[in-house]
């Protein structure tokens, strides 16, 4: 296996070597092609079968991904492990992927900030994370107001592909760390930081365009039947769906019930730490926190379940894992960290990767099922609404200081108590 590895990363360094044999004048990069994996002597895999292999490997995506220990942290190594891999109880080889390459559109731009390290592709089939350096905007190409994307083909073999809370994405081996209160923190595989190794298995392609099996459509018809954990990393447009505030006041100081997740309340919007033991949050009405260089996600509300949360005379509540709750996160290093969000019962369109954040779930909703479905958009223009739908920036300050003096939380939204943004990808509360 070491010997047939060697040779690939021989012969991807051959077909680039003519690309840059001048250094005052440098040739463009090598562009891949299907005929180069020919050469490579690899074979196309599609991204669900690849996720198929993780199921069949480890029989679901739900209760796999808790990441509480290295026997809860399951990941499925694309060749044979390596001695020293064994030890990892929740790690599994996968030898028939040591010969073979997934290739999938861009669907995803770090540009503006709000996606970190990652770079999503779908190839009609399935869309699936890869976990890799800063800056992937300047080497694979995405422009979603003409749709123009670019292939992209990703030799498996050595690489890894895990589950944390029940999203599957392929990098580096698996890794731990400590948050902010101390506690570890596994992750079932970890980024390709160096870019001159992630070029070795992540090759750049033509360009392309994004079709209609590229992009899932959704609207009150068919939001049901239209996602499922077949559509965890593609790139969703929901349209007309609408922003909703639940547990904290909005523009018109009116207090619609909190969502529930599991036994636990969830409130939008509001900025959020995850990191630092307790979740903590508070009222916020920004897409995303940044104040004196203390950076925050904010979770906004969008929803096809309005009327269920905001108008509804039954008692029983709206779970987080509900078909048609869905909340938007947005990083406090995005550029557009402190744009005002839409105001209650503003309608619009989102354009961005759907994902789930929970140890486990049914897919079916209610009080038994902990899943949040969570949108993560690669652009401001992504979040598609009416600008006399837009709170101002005055009105947005004034709200998160009426709802802090009227007891709405604990946490001062001007001074957060843990002055920290995770920055690790789609994240979430219990």
């Amino acid at each position: 296996m070491k010997s047939l590895k060697i040779a690939i990363a021989v012969l991807v360094g051959a077909l680039a070597a003519g690309c840059y044999n001048d250094f005052d004048t440098p040739a463009p990069r090598k562009i891949y092609t299907d005929s180069d994996m020919e050469t490579l002597g690899l074979e196309q895999v599609s991204i669900k079968e690849v996720k198929g292999w993780f199921e069949s490997a480890f029989g679901s995506i739900s209760g796999t991904g808790t990441n509480d220990n290295w026997e809860t942290t399951n990941t499925l190594k694309f060749g044979d492990l390596a001695p020293e891999e064994t030890k990892f109880e929740g790690m599994k080889g996968w030898p028939d992927a040591s010969n073979k390459y997934i290739k999938g559109k861009v669907i995803s731009s770090d540009r503006q900030g709000n996606l970190y390290k990652s770079l999503f592709i779908d190839d009609g089939t399935a869309g699936i994370e890869l976990k890799l350096y800063n800056g992937l905007y300047l080497d694979y190409y995405l422009n979603l107001n003409t749709m123009e994307s670019q292939w992209v083909y990703v030799r498996l073999d050595g690489l890894f592909l895990g589950n944390y809370r029940m999203m599957l994405s392929i990098g580096d081996a698996p890794s731990d760390s400590n948050n902010t209160a101390g506690k570890h923190k596994y992750y079932a595989n970890s980024n390709l930081d160096n870019p001159n190794i992630a070029r070795q298995y992540v090759l750049p392609g033509e360009r392309t365009t994004l079709d209609a099996s590229n992009i899932v459509e959704v609207d009150a018809s068919n939001y049901t039947t239209a996602l499922g954990p077949d559509q965890f990393g593609r790139l969703v447009r929901f349209k007309d769906v609408t922003v909703c505030y639940a547990g904290v006041p909005n523009q018109d100081h009116q207090v619609h019930p909190a969502l529930k997740n599991g036994t636990y309340e969830s409130l939008f919007p509001t900025w959020i730490v995850t990191d630092s033991g307790t979740p903590q949050n508070a009222p916020w009405y920004y897409w995303a926190y940044n104040i004196d260089n203390i950076r925050l996600y904010t979770s906004v509300l969008i929803t096809y379940q309005y009327d269920a949360i905001c108008n509804s005379t039954s008692e029983s509540p709206v779970y987080t894992s509900d078909p048609g709750v869905y909340s938007v996160r947005t990083s406090g290093y995005s550029q557009f960290a402190m744009n005002p969000i839409p105001k209650d019962g503003a309608v619009g369109t989102v354009l961005g990767i759907y994902a789930i954040y929970s140890k486990q779930s049914t897919f079916t909703g209610g009080s038994r099922d902990y899943a949040q479905y969570q949108i993560s958009v690669s652009r401001l223009e992504d979040l598609n609404f009416k600008t006399e739908d837009l709170l101002t920036e005055t009105e947005a300050d004034a709200l998160a200081r009426w709802a802090y003096d009227s007891g709405y939380s604990n946490y001062d939204p001007f001074d957060p108590p843990v002055k920290y943004d995770p920055m690790g990808g789609m994240e979430g509360g219990e």
